[in-house]
């Protein structure tokens, strides 16, 4: 229910926006219905507690050390595959 009423609100904004445009005709309007809207959708925007944050970072530098071990490891393989090709 909570998703078809998303859904609903944003076929809607979509809608105002369509027409919005349709009504810019020059590019001072077109830029100023522009920044209208990127500051409506920033108005949207909801900012992560503290604890978010911190939970987040360390997500983001946990994956990144997990991929950097990867990257490195495979790294190491091809590098002994091809020092093995043709060091002779």
């Amino acid at each position: 229910m909570l998703a078809e009423e998303n859904e609903k609100a944003s076929e809607d904004l979509v809608e105002k926006a369509q027409a919005d445009a349709a009504k810019a005709k020059n590019p001072i309007q077109k830029a100023t219905l522009f920044i209208r809207q990127v500051l409506s959708e920033l108005g949207k925007v909801t900012t992560p507690t503290r604890k978010e944050l911190i939970n987040y970072t360390g997500v983001v530098l946990g994956f990144v050390a997990v991929v950097m071990v990867i990257i490195s490891a495979l790294d190491w393989v091809f590098l002994n595959v091809v020092t093995f090709m043709f060091a002779g």
